[in-house]
């Protein structure tokens, strides 16, 4: 994954960075929504309800968008799009599925109590991905 120069601690699981998903319904209709994520060399990965309207709507139509942003500083993100798709066998893709949701749950809410997962496995794959910081600009 190619991530902008400078923008790397956004990824990294030490800090608290949110994608805001940008998935469409079957009306066509756009739809945002916070995920909890972590990276890996090809994608950010994450997990959502096998039947949620997140996964469907992924399912359908793979085409997203994002913006990765750390808690509290909406002035300095990445802007993500790409196409997501569902680890159908994560094991063989070299995935641990309950590593993997320790791994962000331990990100988000600092612990890994995490003794299963039984929802599915997401990976988004940028193909732009675009660095923007306006801290400095005075607004």
């Amino acid at each position: 994954m190619d991530i902008p120069t400078g923008y790397e601690d956004l990824f990294e699981d030490a800090t608290l960075a949110f994608l805001a998903l940008a998935t469409v319904r079957a009306s066509g209709e756009p739809v945002v929504v916070p995920v909890w994520f972590v990276a890996d060399d090809d994608g950010l990965l994450f997990t959502t309800e096998a039947d949620s309207y997140k996964a469907r709507d992924i399912r359908a139509r793979p085409h997203v968008a994002g913006v990765v942003m750390a808690e509290g500083e909406h002035k300095r993100y990445v802007s993500v799009r790409g196409i997501a798709s569902e680890i159908v066998d994560p094991k063989s893709d070299g995935i641990d599925p309950v590593k993997l949701y320790r791994r962000i749950v331990q990100r988000y809410e600092g612990k890994d109590s995490v003794e299963s997962l039984t929802d599915p496995v997401f990976r988004l794959i940028p193909q732009r991905m675009a660095g923007y910081d306006y801290r400095e600009l005075d607004y």
